[in-house]
């Protein structure tokens, strides 16, 4: 069935424009689902989202914050920042942006018990409002990381969770999501974005090699590109990890595995074994495991359940499994589909859980691992010195980042296994931005795309 989706999805493709046209073809994965500020929380519906949305601050190409509907801001010495909108920025249906929207937004957010939970966890404690005109908040949360992560949470029109204010008006077509250049601050210089559903990898590389899709990404094995095409690398913010509720000791062993697990030919372009405990592409030195007990001795056995579906991440895990095994170890590999995995990731139902992980462009990202009510903190992880060293970190580079890091290194729930690296092909007309974002997140992302003719 899937590759006669695929075959349906390449019919499309050769229909389209004639060979010179300003629309991009894209392809998507999976279904993103409908177009809501609110609720989507997918990959898919991030990139969604940049494109038809504004967030009151974007991120810069190096991470750092720019302006995007707040044409400023200013964080006051009691940690309250305040925005002030620009007077230019308007909905798909003519509406300027107000300060009632950008709070209804918020509102929503917290009080919707579906919304994005990514969302959810950027506003927890935050309290918001208005004085003349300009939006103010307060959080929990150093105002650094706020302002940071804030670029995260796109406004939505007020009772419209589905309507933006980015710089392509959305149209879902039957066979595509379509995304088309609409008059915006950011000034976008192509005519569109057009997005098919193609679900195969085999299928987005013979849509690349006859030049269907605009932009696309290879397979990991080591690939020329077509003529019509240049490769793309990024850095990525993005590490596949392994959770324990089984102790510190299985990480231990993991941490050992992991250095010679992977033969170069199977971690192709995209990947590269882990180092440390957070990511390095955020700042942070590599930090061994620094606990006071020992890692298992064998024979043993050990449990791993992981999202069935990905190819290229079942290779690597049955990798790791001869690894152990050189080890006297048994590691039980358990796919789940993925709803089911990250049910029991919430519940805390697993010995050892993985899946990929991306980080936010900031080093607050790591703290999601620390905190009582963090994403990432699926063991219940708890430390009695996070709270204080948590409180005196203002910004990157801060010497408390490297304490806390040996905090966690004492008894870590957590274990990056690989790092990556995205790899894309682009039509060599297109000029595009790389950033370890990615091609959209950034600002201005997709906007500032331009075709070369």
């Amino acid at each position: 069935m899937r590759n006669r989706l695929a075959a349906l999805t390449l019919v499309f493709l050769s229909t389209l424009a004639p060979a010179w046209s300003q629309m991009v073809e894209e392809s998507l994965p999976r279904d993103p689902g409908p177009l809501d500020f609110i609720r989507g929380d997918s990959y898919e519906q991030w990139i969604l989202q940049s494109l038809a949305g504004d967030a009151l601050v974007g991120l810069g190409s190096e991470g750092q914050a720019v302006p995007r509907l707040a044409a400023s801001w200013k964080i006051q010495r009691d940690g309250l920042i305040t925005f002030t909108l620009r007077d230019d920025a308007r909905f798909t249906d003519g509406s300027l942006v107000t300060p009632e929207d950008v709070l209804w937004t918020f509102s929503e957010i917290r009080r919707d018990a579906s919304a994005s939970a990514t969302k959810r966890a950027i506003l927890d404690g935050a309290v918001t409002g208005q004085q003349d005109g300009r939006i103010w908040i307060r959080s929990p949360k150093p105002p650094g990381r706020l302002l940071l992560e804030l670029a995260r949470v796109p406004v939505a029109q007020k009772g419209h969770p589905e309507r933006g204010s980015g710089p392509f008006r959305f149209q879902k077509d039957p066979a595509a999501w379509t995304f088309y250049r609409r008059e915006h601050f950011l000034k976008p210089r192509i005519d569109g974005i057009r997005f098919r559903l193609l679900p195969d990898p085999a299928g987005v590389l013979q849509a690349l090699q006859k030049g269907w899709l605009t932009i696309g990404a290879p397979p990991a094995r080591p690939l020329p590109p077509p003529t019509s095409h240049r490769v793309v690398v990024q850095p990525m913010n993005a590490q596949l990890v392994v959770w324990s509720r089984a102790g510190t000791g299985p990480l231990q062993l993991l941490e050992r595995w992991r250095q010679d697990a992977f033969p170069p030919g199977l971690l192709g372009q995209n990947a590269r074994p882990s180092r440390g405990l957070w990511p390095e592409s955020l700042g942070f030195d590599p930090q061994a495991i620094d606990s006071p007990t020992d890692p298992p001795k064998p024979p043993g056995r050990l449990k791993l359940l992981y999202a069935a579906g990905e190819a290229s991440t079942e290779n690597l895990l049955l990798a790791l499994r001869d690894r152990a095994r050189k080890d006297g170890f048994d590691l039980q590999l358990m796919p789940l589909e993925q709803a089911i995995l990250v049910d029991r990731l919430r519940k805390g139902e697993f010995e050892l859980a993985c899946s990929v992980v991306v980080f936010e462009p900031h080093p607050w990202a790591v703290l999601e691992y620390l905190e009582p009510k963090g994403p990432m903190n699926v063991t219940g992880w708890s430390d009695p010195q996070v709270a204080s060293l948590a409180a005196g970190l203002r910004q990157a580079g801060d010497l408390g980042w490297r304490e806390l890091q040996g905090v966690w290194a004492k008894h870590p729930a957590a274990l990056p296994i690989l790092d990556f690296q995205s790899v894309v092909w682009v039509d060599k007309r297109l000029s595009v931005t790389p950033s370890p974002l990615g091609l959209y997140l950034a600002t201005p992302g997709a906007a500032g795309w331009r075709w070369n003719r």
